[in-house]
């Protein structure tokens, strides 16, 4: 039965007379399989050591991580408006000085930039209508 938050009690499954553990078609193929391993690892080795390089890029993607990009100082101008500021990302994208994916990052940066002021531009602006609207409030 599940509880007033909507969730079932720990161990309590919210269908009883759903599929059976272990019975997923992974699962059965893990299960079928399992024997072999050894001998499937033999062979991936053997085809990888004799130049497949198929074989070598699965033992690859499943063992050595792959290389996370990492981000570079960008040096762009970075005064002036917001709009100027963006302009001069695209910019230095366009001429190859920053990579699309950096140029990418720097303006999502701005556009949260410019949220951030809109919103404190807002706020102040309705604190100012309180003030003028209501006096005597306390804020």
């Amino acid at each position: 039965m599940a509880m007033s938050s909507g969730s079932f009690p720990k161990g309590t499954t919210g269908n009883p007379a759903g599929r059976p553990p272990n019975t997923t078609p992974r699962a059965r193929f893990r299960r079928d399989i399992e024997a072999d391993l050894p001998a499937i690892r033999e062979a991936l080795a053997n085809a990888a050591m004799a130049g497949d390089v198929a074989a070598i890029k699965l033992i690859y993607d499943r063992i050595v991580p792959a290389v996370k990009p990492t981000s570079e100082d960008l040096s762009i101008r970075t005064k002036g408006t917001l709009q100027e500021r963006g302009e001069a990302i695209v910019t230095g994208m366009t001429r190859g000085e920053i990579s699309p994916e950096q140029a990418l990052g720097a303006l999502n940066a701005l556009t949260a930039l410019a949220k951030l002021i809109e919103q404190g531009d807002i706020l102040q602006r309705i604190e100012q209508l309180e003030a003028l609207l209501c006096p005597t409030a306390k804020p």
